[in-house]
């Protein structure tokens, strides 16, 4: 079948992106008419993604731009078909994962077949080193897909707005499932500008709730 036949297939199957809702905020009492959509994760999370592995080779760090930047751009495609499971679920129940990855390999699988053989052969190399999560690469592109999660519960004053009188889980959640991910990074400029990176977050950062107007003002 014609190459570009099937590229524009694959991209008016790709505007999904732009209607499926994370549903994984569900349960932290983000409204579904609040939630962002798969495409907008992607965006802010691959923009997230360029401006650090920046910082990082402006330090001397070794990192593969590229490698990141697509990583970011397909991450989580595996949710297009099957949306998300809620995190606490996912912690809970670790069996459910086998059939989220079932689930996501199928739509990986769907996806890349509309790709020529190189482009497709890519794809599934990088797809494998995020699931595997053992290089350097990975593991950024892991922490920025949850840091911008956590830039999104800032921008709707999560603290405030939605959980103002129970024990906030964030701390931990960040200390455990993000902060922790930088051990596992070998390249040692990599690792110092992202602990400096999520430092300054933390710090300045979290629980500050939208600060984009009052920024502006500076």
């Amino acid at each position: 079948m014609n190459g570009m036949t099937n590229l524009i297939k694959l991209f008016s199957i790709l505007q999904l992106t732009k209607e499926q809702p994370l549903t994984g905020y569900l349960t932290a009492g983000i409204k579904q008419h609040e939630t962002c959509t798969l495409a907008e994760h992607h965006y802010t999370a691959t923009l997230l993604g360029w401006l650090i592995v920046g910082k990082i080779k402006q330090a001397g760090g070794k990192i593969n731009e590229r490698t990141v930047i697509f990583m970011l751009m397909i991450h989580d495609l595996s949710e297009l078909f099957g949306g998300d499971i809620a995190g606490p679920l996912n912690r809970k129940y670790p069996d459910l994962r086998e059939y989220k990855d079932k689930i996501g390999e199928r739509a990986i699988e769907l996806l890349t077949s509309y790709l020529d053989e190189s482009a497709a052969t890519e794809w599934k190399t990088l797809w494998q080193q995020m699931i595997k999560a053992d290089t350097d690469e990975a593991i950024v592109v892991k922490i920025c897909d949850q840091m911008d999660h956590q830039f999104f519960l800032e921008h709707h004053n999560y603290k405030t707005k939605y959980n103002p009188n129970h024990t906030d889980y964030r701390p931990i959640f960040i200390e455990k499932h993000i902060h922790a991910l930088t051990s596992r990074i070998k390249d040692e400029k990599t690792r110092a500008t992202v602990n400096s990176f999520l430092k300054e977050f933390n710090t300045n950062f979290l629980n500050e709730g939208f600060q984009s107007a009052s920024l502006l003002m500076d």
